[in-house]
């Protein structure tokens, strides 16, 4: 266990707990606005892929790359936007930033244009950055050092992402068919709206959590100068994505670059650690490393199952019409079937001194990867009729897939709010997502070893996915088994034992 266990009261924002069996009124807050933002989120997830291969008319080469880019730049940002709300901003301001760009990126999408579309692209890249790490970061700052809740609340908080994800895969395509392509993007101005609204009107709940930057607690946060290079900082970087989109294949230098800028800011930060504290936070980096494994295989689920989805999926479930949109309605309804069950048992476990070590979690969610794609190749090879597959296979593997999701993804939020030093939990968020980023550039490439000639017909295609899913599979059985083996490193580490 990363957290041991203490009854003493503590401040935490403005609440005083005792480990008290409820969760701190705030993570409610939190649950509800991340939930909206997630809505317009995955609405956009729902479609993009499909809206560049059949609206704007692109190979699946060329689509994969361009989404792997966005979204790679789109995990990148959190990186900077971790660090100037620790710094400058504090955690609220900077998702107040962060939402309202949001709103103006989707409407921007909306517009019947590609360059307009790209360019709404390159500002919700901007507003990934200061949003998505900082409403993270505060849910960490709700618990005090080892409150054993704190697993339990960001498994609560990763199923409120995941409610909002739930819902737009099965309307959105039904909306694009009816009303056209723009309908989807402002159904997804609108949720982030009211994730925006949620979160300004409620903030109070929060009481000092995020207000002031951590990094810098003195920090005069009033002035023309900081919000004038804000502005600055915003036109540069959608800028610079925009000539990313581009030069799609050239987002792989932009990540190697950030990731050698990155590595030197957090050596330069670990080694001004004592040494206790340099081996719990190396031993974080590690585990981050971890995910960027997992993550560039789970990313397939936006690309290649997409597009094995629309090609090769029999197009109905339980007896009604079911599209390539609506299969992304899986895993967040696993999210949500699975998440109140493992957050007490995470508890109780606990209590019982039986609660696995995160780094065993790790390990169980790559390998639970692993079984998903062996799983969805099995159907694919020997149970597929004339090219087409019950998407009863597609279900099982997203089980599987989201079984691994959910040993990773909330530990591993939580993990970062405990391995890590207080002043530098939104940094180490932040390179927590970047993991996320560089997995999306990785993602597409790997993406292309399904990518499907056109003109292909279906039993063609499926070959094709078979082979790419076997490929998968195996990837992700080899990194489960190194991160086993790094698991009694990690034990040292953590517990300050790194000779």
């Amino acid at each position: 266990m990363l957290d041991a266990q203490s009854t003493t009261p503590e401040i935490v924002g403005a609440q005083t707990i005792a480990h008290s069996p409820a969760h701190p009124r705030g993570l409610y807050l939190l649950f509800f606005v991340e939930l909206w933002e997630r809505f317009g989120f995955y609405t956009l997830q729902a479609i993009i892929i499909l809206y560049m291969t059949k609206a704007l008319l692109m190979p699946d080469t060329e689509a994969n790359l361009l989404y792997a880019a966005f979204s790679a730049l789109l995990y990148l940002t959190p990186t900077l936007g971790g660090y100037l709300a620790d710094r400058y901003f504090g955690f609220q301001r900077a998702i107040s930033i962060g939402g309202v760009l949001f709103v103006i990126a989707y409407l921007l999408c909306a517009a019947d244009n590609r360059q307009i579309f790209f360019l709404g692209l390159s500002l919700l890249i901007c507003a990934n950055g200061f949003f998505k790490p900082n409403v993270s970061s505060i849910v960490g700052e709700l618990y005090s050092q080892g409150d054993p809740r704190r697993d339990s609340g960001f498994t609560l908080f990763y199923m409120g992402i995941n409610i909002g994800a739930l819902i737009p895969p099965l309307i959105a395509g039904a909306l694009v068919v009816r009303y056209g392509w723009h309908a989807g993007f402002l159904l997804a101005a609108a949720g982030m709206a009211i994730g925006q609204l949620i979160f300004m009107w409620g903030k109070k709940q929060l009481g000092a959590a995020g207000a002031r930057p951590n990094g810098n607690p003195q920090f005069n946060i009033c002035g023309y100068k900081l919000y004038g290079l804000l502005t600055s900082g915003i036109i540069v970087t959608a800028g610079l994505c925009l000539l990313a989109f581009r030069h799609p294949q050239a987002t792989t230098y932009i990540i190697s670059s950030a990731a050698i800028g990155i590595f030197l800011i957090v050596t330069f930060y670990l080694f001004k650690q004592p040494g206790e504290q340099r081996g719990k936070m190396l031993a974080a980096l590690i585990l981050i490393a971890i995910s960027f494994a997992f993550w560039s295989l789970y990313n397939q689920a936006f690309t290649s199952l997409m597009l094995f989805a629309d090609r090769n999926m029999i197009p109905r479930f339980l007896g009604l019409p079911f599209d390539a949109e609506a299969t992304q309605f899986f895993n967040p309804f696993f999210i949500l079937a699975l998440s109140p069950l493992l957050s007490r048992v995470w508890i109780r476990m606990d209590k019982a001194g039986w609660n696995p070590s995160t780094q065993m979690k790790f390990f169980l969610g790559v390998f639970f990867m692993s079984a998903g794609f062996f799983l969805l190749a099995l159907g694919a090879r020997y149970f597929g009729m004339n090219g087409y597959l019950s998407p009863w296979w597609l279900a099982a593997s997203y089980l599987l897939q989201t079984m691994g999701e959910l040993l990773i993804s909330p530990i591993g939020l939580a993990m970062i709010t405990v391995l890590c030093p207080r002043e530098l939990t939104g940094m180490m968020m932040g390179v927590w997502f970047f993991a996320q980023s560089a997995s999306f550039a990785l993602g597409g490439y790997l993406a292309n070893i399904a990518a499907v000639p056109a003109n292909a017909g279906a039993a063609t295609s499926l070959s094709i996915y078979t082979h790419a899913f076997i490929v998968y599979g195996w990837i992700a059985l080899l990194m489960a088994v190194a991160s086993f083996a790094c698991i009694p490193l990690l034990n040292r580490m953590i517990r300050g034992k790194t000779a």
